[in-house]
């Protein structure tokens, strides 16, 4: 007799001798042979016959829920949920709802009772989706082709009820969303017209947030729950609602059945996601760079000032700030390595996921727990993931025309489109660094509005006064009002922080928490065995007090409906036109309850909360600090950031302050990480009246790889100045005066319904006023748009005039250094612009209310009456400079006032120099020096060689260090010990350091010069084929490429900086034993002058390519250029002595190579006595004249000196200067030049650019780095401090001024060895 049990109809013989695993997978294969859209191959297998449908009926949780597993993505909801809420009756349920909604989502229907809870089903998917969601609602419901219908047919719905303005409903704001969830490439370059369409629709949502509110909380709150954070009914109302616009929790917060549970969850802010998909629309056109400007920034005059280029346009052309949504695959998974699977199919959330959906966790938690600010509601996950703002982000902010703007939100209706305002584009570059608060530690507290208004969003929720400096990886902000200090430390990507649980005060809260309710448990449960009490109630009620009483509520969901009867006073309009949106919110779904009912009667309690712990890391307080790249900052202006996040919502607030501009044109950056990837919000622009509110409009920025914005060459640490004012009309009605705070914008959102821009047309690029320079512009209309003590009344016209005390560093949200001691106050307007705004007025002014407290040991100010910048070829009026003895570098820079300098006592000369009287310049570079070697008109070459002991040759270069560093040289570069062996490195060591053993420069040393056997002295005149004499040889001889090879090695692991090869030889005038062939000059005197080539091509490749395999550059001694020297063809890194170009077609190529030319005019000067026509300097000369003509730019000045007096450095510059080069120029080629041409290999290519790029954060140090790895050249932030100062007028006595009597200042690593023309020793 057959074991299975009776039916009700026979069932098929073969059908009852199957096992049931068989069955079901049967039905699984079955039900997923379409793998898209609802399993409809699964119902005819139930009507088979009894036999398998009572086998699937049976089994049905388990088939529905590997179902599941099958079709759609489940890791997001077991990290969301908790492994134990995914049952296969949660599957189950799941399947069949998610099934149901695809069906009728793709049907298209509007009009559907169940359109909202479908839209929601189609959202969270979107927020699940690992791939397998995607597909199902893109490919099988067809979710753009709904989304393209409700956009047209749909959003401006019911907006007649609202004032004409589109309702914030729920299904408007999930197909706001979702329109960028489904928007791929391919997609958004189809849209055609409909682009256009959709930026008009969502104008309103995007540019008014008045009206659309995109931040979970009030941004004036930084401490959240509060239950003060929102006010009172009536209290604070404007024509829309309060402001800033607050959004009652029962208002919002909804239900969805989710895995059937019961989540209470807020729909997504439409204002933000209209934002994204705003600029994310925008942003998709290309567009020409105008042709106007020039190529790149060499082609740029930078007399012109901050102003882009073409190739600044193509690059910003290439960044997106919106990233479009990433749909992920199929089967990713299995392309992961074993452990990181073995991550993605834990339970619990983490860092290092790399699945779609964890990326969107933190938006996830702010939907569930973030939609009450007055309480703290179960955040069961983080709502920032430490170190997502670390790194490069650049994207755009739109603004949209301030009067226009004023007007709109002024309007009691909203206007028609052909009224809202146009919106023109800047872009943002930024660098962001994270700095975290670790427990113990405490956090810096709030900041206080000064009219009480909240915690003072307008300063990043900083306090009032406050600075900070910061020393190796901690950030510290000292607090003077309170005398306390709060320690941050630099977030670095991989390396674990200082995170202790034996001191973290939140694990031992923690600790103590379980084992208080642990404890308690087991006493309840100890006096119910006796009957003393109820265990259910009595435990729960001295568990809830327990813990109420410390502050702490229990994670517990509770499931608040957004009921029609709510007493809530949140409107939109007027008292008489009230808007409740609760009727466009979530309807009933039957068909899910129904299923609940079926599904889930035997799964998990509807008050089951699966707890999800995260690991405790100490992080208690996230403050970000930015900067502009300098290259970023030349095109689009120099800003830096401060700021901090908002630990209840994860809300972003960064200050955003110009650093040559009045800090008062700062801007306040709001906005959420969405996706982990994208930066969106608000930006605003600052005002002191809190009852204003300020211009706005939207930004988006994304993180890129920092490696592709790095300069290509030559990359400039300085930025140039501003440009001379335009003019430039802006209304119909007036012209503005634009000055330099003005950036370049592209007005390409035109006015109207129409927004037909075809890619890559020529768009008409226009100067316009940003919320920055208006704000400081004294004939604008004051932005103060509506005061709060009267909404309705339009405003008058005033003038505003922020007065700030803000240091440079401290107020860009630059870390200043170590010692530097900052104040940031805020202080109401009392004075009125002047009628013409000057911005170095403004910036003077700004200056003068700086507050810099220097109390620090080891700090010094320099006062300058001028400062030469190398980089822009200015000299600045009136800059103060702040260095550090300790670090050895530059910390700041900043302009000063008559009436500043007034107040400064310059007779402590510990702390302030005065050079108010002077030019201050970089500490001069010579290029190319003989340290080892004096004058030949006091000794002989070779006699210094052969007669000097190395002692008394050491002796001499100490000296020569010291007249050198005194002259105003701070960094030499010494080509050659000529016969003195080693010594150079041993000097080295004795003139480096903060407090080197002898005073003289920075010093680079080239250890021996390599040479051809038979070409170099001294040579003895009895031992004809010996080189050199006892002994002695001026230079290192090898032959052949092993040689070669095996030279440099050896000269690198001895420690030279450079290696030195003598390629040709025969300098005429200079001593016959450099040359080849000098035993021939009593029978051939031309021959034993002829340049000759000394190495083979392959001997000179043997040798740059083992020196560059080592990390160290060549310099080549050569008289005559050839193309083999430079180095695109495997050459040299610089040319020495160089003075016969040959042909034009050279010296051309010689001009667009990185090879530096060091033209060493001294020694050919000094070495000629009759400077006859024809002789030695008259071609010399004329071949510098030639490459000055020609435009070679890549010289650095070196004299070759040592066969003329070390301290006469200065006559290269000069006999440059005397040739027709520009003094501007040549000062240049003697500073910042100078330091390119020495520098290391470790600050070429795009690994230097890139440390280039991160100098001001001081990380650069000579005690970090070293002194020949410290940068120089300039006196910037993050630079070595080597200054110098003359009392001569650069511009009309060049030639005196450079001159060593004329240096009056000489400072290497800010310590001063010269003051008043007084040596200090």
């Amino acid at each position: 007799m057959s074991s299975h049990p009776a039916y009700y109809q026979p069932a098929s013989s073969f059908c009852s001798l199957l096992p049931h695993d068989v069955i079901l997978h049967v039905a699984l294969e079955l039900a997923t042979i379409d793998i898209l859209g609802p399993p409809r191959h699964l119902p005819p297998l139930f009507r088979v016959c009894r036999y398998l449908h009572d086998i699937l009926k049976a089994n049905r949780k388990a088939l529905l829920a590997r179902i599941y597993r099958r079709k759609f993505d489940t890791r997001a909801a077991v990290r969301r949920l908790g492994a134990n809420t995914i049952t296969n009756s949660a599957l189950a349920f799941q399947l069949m709802k998610q099934s149901t909604a695809l069906k009728r989502l793709r049907e298209g229907d509007l009009d559907s009772s169940n359109l909202t809870a479908d839209l929601w089903t189609a959202y969270i998917m979107f927020m699940e989706n690992d791939g397998r969601n995607y597909v199902q609602l893109m490919e099988y419901a067809r979710m753009d082709v709904l989304i393209d219908r409700f956009m047209e047919l749909r959003l401006w719905a019911n907006r007649e009820t609202n004032l004409g303005w589109p309702v914030d409903s729920t299904p408007n704001s999930l197909v706001v969303w979702m329109l960028w969830f489904t928007m791929t490439p391919e997609r958004l370059a189809r849209l055609g017209e409909r682009r256009g369409q959709y930026m008009d629709l969502l104008r309103p949502l995007a540019l008014v947030p008045v009206m659309y509110y995109p931040f979970y909380a009030p941004d004036v709150r930084f401490e959240l729950p509060d239950e003060e954070a929102l006010p009172e009914a009536g209290e604070g109302v404007t024509p829309f609602g309060f402001f800033p616009a607050y959004r009652d929790p029962e208002m919002v917060v909804e239900e969805v059945l989710h895995y059937g549970r019961r989540v209470s969850l807020m729909p997504p802010l439409i204002g933000l996601g209209a934002k994204m998909v705003f600029v994310m629309l925008a942003e998709a056109v290309p567009y020409d760079p105008p042709s106007m400007l020039p190529i790149d920034r060499a082609h740029a005059d930078p007399a012109d000032g901050v102003r882009p280029t073409q190739a600044d346009f193509v690059e910003w052309a290439s960044v997106r700030g919106v990233r479009l949504y990433d749909p992920g695959s199929w089967d990713w998974l299995e392309r992961l390595p074993a452990e990181q699977r073995r991550l993605e199919n834990d339970v619990s959330w983490r860092k290092e996921l790399r699945s779609i959906s964890a990326s969107w966790d933190n938006d996830w938690n702010r939907l569930t727990g973030c939609y009450d600010p007055r309480h703290d509601l179960p955040l069961k996950g983080v709502v920032y993931t430490f170190g997502s703002l670390s790194g490069m982000f650049a994207g755009r902010m739109q603004i949209p025309d301030l009067f226009i703007y004023r007007d709109v939100v002024q309007a009691t209706s909203m206007p028609a489109l052909t009224q809202f305002p146009l919106v023109a584009e800047q872009p943002v570059y930024v660098r962001f660094t994270e700095h975290h608060c670790i427990d113990p530690e405490m956090p810096v507290p709030p900041g206080s509005d000064p009219a009480g208004f909240g915690d003072d969003v307008q300063n990043a929720y900083f306090p009032q006064s406050f600075h900070y400096l910061r020393v190796g990886n901690t950030l510290r902000i000292d607090l003077p009002r309170t005398r306390t200090t709060a320690r941050y430390e630099t977030y670095v990507e991989g390396r674990p922080n200082s995170h202790n649980s034996a001191t973290c005060r939140m694990c031992m809260f923690h600790q103590e928490e379980e084992e208080q309710q642990l404890r308690a448990r087991i006493d309840a449960f100890r006096r119910a065995s006796r009957g003393e009490l109820d265990v259910d109630d009595d435990m729960a009620v001295d568990d809830d007090e327990d813990v109420r009483d410390r502050g702490f509520f229990p994670r517990t969901r509770s499931g608040s409906s957004n009921s029609a009867d709510s007493n809530a006073s949140y409107y939109f309009g007027d008292e008489h036109n009230r808007i409740s949106t609760q009727q466009f919110r979530l309807e009933h779904d039957r068909e899910a309850e129904a299923l609940v009912n079926e599904l889930m009667s035997d799964g998990l309690p509807d008050n089951y909360e699966d707890y999800i712990e995260n690991e405790c890391n100490g992080i208690q307080d996230i403050i970000i600090t930015g900067e502009v790249l300098p290259h970023h900052g030349e095109a689009w202006h120099h800003y830096r950031f401060y700021g901090r996040v908002r630990k209840w919502d994860g809300l972003i607030v960064l200050v955003r302050v110009p650093t040559q501009l009045p800090p008062t044109l700062k801007t306040i950056f709001r906005g959420y990480l969405i996706g982990n990837k994208n930066f969106v919000g608000s930006w605003r622009s600052y005002h002191e009246n809190p009852n204003a509110i300020p211009l706005e409009g939207p930004f988006a920025l994304s993180r890129i790889d920092e490696s592709s914005v790095a300069p290509t060459a030559n990359p400039s640490p300085t930025p140039p100045s501003q440009p001379a004012a335009l003019t430039m009309p802006i209304s119909p009605t007036a012209t503005y005066v634009l000055d330099s705070a003005t950036p370049l914008c592209i007005i390409h959102i035109l006015r109207g319904h129409s927004l037909d821009l075809q890619p890559r047309s020529a768009l008409c690029i226009h100067l316009i006023v940003s919320c920055i320079s208006i704000l400081a512009a004294p004939h604008h209309p004051s932005t103060s748009i509506l005061p709060r003590s009267d909404p309705t009344s339009p405003c008058t016209p005033t003038t505003t005039r922020a007065r700030t005390r803000s240091d440079h560093a401290m107020g860009s949200g630059q870390p200043s250094s170590d010692k530097t001691s900052v104040h940031w106050n805020l202080q109401e307007a009392s004075s009125v612009a002047p009628a013409v705004p000057d911005v170095r007025d403004a910036r003077r002014s700004s200056s003068s209310e700086f507050e810099c407290t220097l109390g620090a040991r080891g700090l010094v100010r320099i006062y300058a009456g001028k400062l030469f910048d190398p980089e822009t070829l200015q000299l600045l009026p009136q800059r103060v400079i702040t260095v550090s003895q300790d670090s050895g570098l530059v910390l700041d820079v900043q302009p000063y006032s008559a009436q500043e300098a007034d107040e400064i006592d310059f007779t402590d000369k510990e702390a302030v120099v005065d050079l108010r009287d002077a030019t201050v310049l970089p500490g001069f570079v010579d290029a190319h020096v003989h340290l080892f070697l004096h004058p030949y008109a006091e000794t002989s070459w070779e006699d210094q060689l052969t007669k000097e002991s190395l002692v008394e040759r050491t002796v001499r270069a100490t000296v020569h260090a010291r007249r050198t560093l005194m002259a105003g040289y701070t960094t030499v570069r010494d080509l050659g010990t000529e016969g003195a062996g080693d010594a150079d490195i041993q000097l080295r060591k004795c003139l480096s350091g903060l407090k080197p053993l002898i005073p003289g420069p920075r010093y680079f040393c080239a250890n021996r010069a390599i040479i051809a056997s038979g070409s170099y002295g001294p040579k003895s005149n009895l031992h004809l084929h010996n080189d050199g004499v006892d002994g002695v040889t001026g230079a290192e001889f090898v032959d052949g490429e092993a040689e070669c090879m095996r030279a440099v090695r050896k000269q690198v692991g001895a420690g030279a900086d450079w290696i030195k090869a003598r390629r040709l030889t025969a300098l005429p005038n200079l001593p016959l034993d450099y040359r080849v062939r000098t035993r021939m000059a009593d029978v051939a005197t031309k021959v034993s002058g002829t340049a000759i080539q000394t190495f083979t091509d392959d001997e000179l490749r043997v040798l740059v390519r083992t020196a560059r395999q080592l990390g160290v550059k060549t310099a080549a001694h050569a008289a005559t250029w050839r193309p083999e020297l430079l180095p695109e063809n495997g050459g040299v890194d610089t040319l020495e002595h160089g003075n016969d170009f040959g042909s034009d077609e050279l010296l051309d190529s010689v001009k667009r190579s990185r090879i530096i030319w060091v033209p060493t005019l001294s020694v050919f000067y000094t070495n000629d006595a009759t400077k006859a026509p024809g002789g030695l300097w008259d071609r010399t000369s004329s071949n510098f004249r030639r490459a000055l003509a020609r435009g070679v730019t890549n010289i650095a000045c070196g004299g070759d000196t040592g066969p003329f007096p070390h301290g006469d450095n200065a006559l290269e510059m000069q006999l440059m200067v005397r040739l027709g080069a520009d003094w501007r120029h040549v000062l240049r080629w003697a500073t910042l030049g100078g330091w390119r041409c020495v520098r290391s290999a470790a600050w070429e290519g795009d690994e230097g650019a890139a440390r280039l790029a991160k100098v001001a954060e001081l990380q650069e140090a000579p005690g970090l780095v070293g002194d020949n790895e410290v940068p120089f050249g300039v006196i910037r932030r993050g630079f070595a401090a080597d200054i110098v100062a003359t009392r001569g007028n650069l511009e009309h006595d060049f030639l005196g001024a450079v001159d060593k009597s004329s240096i009056v200042f000489v400072m290497k690593s800010a310590h001063i060895f010269k003051r008043d023309g007084k040596e200090l020793l």
